[in-house]
């Protein structure tokens, strides 16, 4: 009894194996895991299988959906979840008293179009300035957990309500309706292509919905991507950023009954990296970036003409 005890007193001791349970819990099978920690899925197999021969009994049920926590494994999660949250919070508070200067990674996290539009191109001028940043410039239509340092900071079309967060809107970005140049069918004749979340988010996805009947709907898509590529092979129109539309040649703007509404930009950030060099230049660079781009973000004589 007492050697099983200290083996599982060891075992929970061990912080790499509760951020696997963490991982597994959130991501459902061993690849998300592993996605998740930045390592392979057979280390996360290994340390799972370690870590329930020490407690001697399984923490998850395998299933076809992936894994569900056992009874054990639930008790295991919620003070592992209280231990993640205590050492994100010190090292953010670390990161944000460092003296260190203006080296080291920054991670920076936006939707795939505003990446590769705006930010990317704009980038020579921050890393010649600051040599020793190294920053991490993450696409992803998926909102980064910012409290659990998925991402340093983050620039969105929606404003989560979240404890901790800093929030400053940034500007706004223009959406219209596009499809390709050399498809000619006005509004009324014209496929549509549609998003589903997480891409496209409720205001889009109302704005086509109070406009277009489901029957008209030929393609549904979680990315920008597949839909400027779908409306540039002429499969119908979709509503995308003016950013993207308005300088493609492939692409003619197709006026609408009426205009969507501009969403506003924020730029995101925990408020213990207020005091971080490295995030406070992202932050100086994001917000030069996108007031040097408001004509493009949102062109002039927007809103369009209506149909």
């Amino acid at each position: 009894m007492a050697a099983r005890k200290h083996t599982a007193e060891r075992a929970l001791a061990d912080w790499d194996r509760l951020r696997v349970v963490l991982a597994l819990h959130r991501g459902g099978t061993l690849s998300a895991a592993a996605r998740a920690l930045g390592v392979d899925h057979t280390t996360i197999a290994r340390r799972l299988d370690g870590f329930e021969r020490d407690l001697g009994a399984p923490l998850f049920e395998r299933g076809p959906e992936g894994f569900a926590a056992t009874p054990l494994g639930e008790e295991v999660l919620a003070p592992a979840e209280r231990m993640e949250e205590e050492v994100t919070g010190l090292l953010r508070r670390l990161d944000g008293a460092a003296a260190a200067g203006l080296t080291g990674p920054v991670r920076l996290t936006t939707t795939p179009t505003l990446a590769a539009s705006l930010f990317a191109p704009a980038l020579g001028g921050l890393l010649g300035a600051y040599p020793g940043l190294r920053l991490e410039l993450v696409g992803d239509d998926r909102s980064l957990d910012l409290s659990r340092r998925e991402a340093d900071l983050a620039v969105r079309l929606s404003r989560p309500d979240l404890p901790g967060l800093v929030a400053r809107r940034l500007g706004e970005i223009a959406f219209a309706c596009y499809a390709a140049a050399s498809d000619p069918r006005p509004f009324e004749a014209q496929s549509f292509l549609a998003y589903e979340e997480p891409a496209g988010g409720t205001s889009l996805q109302r704005y086509l919905v109070d406009l277009v009947p489901p029957e008209r709907m030929a393609l549904r898509s979680n990315t920008m991507q597949a839909l400027l590529a779908a409306a540039r092979a002429r499969l119908g129109c979709a509503v995308l950023p003016c950013l993207t539309g308005e300088g493609d040649p492939a692409l003619r703007r197709v006026p609408a009954p009426r205009a969507m509404p501009a969403m506003p930009l924020w730029l995101l950030y925990h408020e213990d990296l207020r005091r971080s060099p490295r995030v406070r230049a992202a932050v100086a660079f994001v917000d030069e970036v996108v007031a040097a781009s408001r004509a493009a973000l949102v062109p002039t004589g927007f809103p369009f003409d209506p149909a």
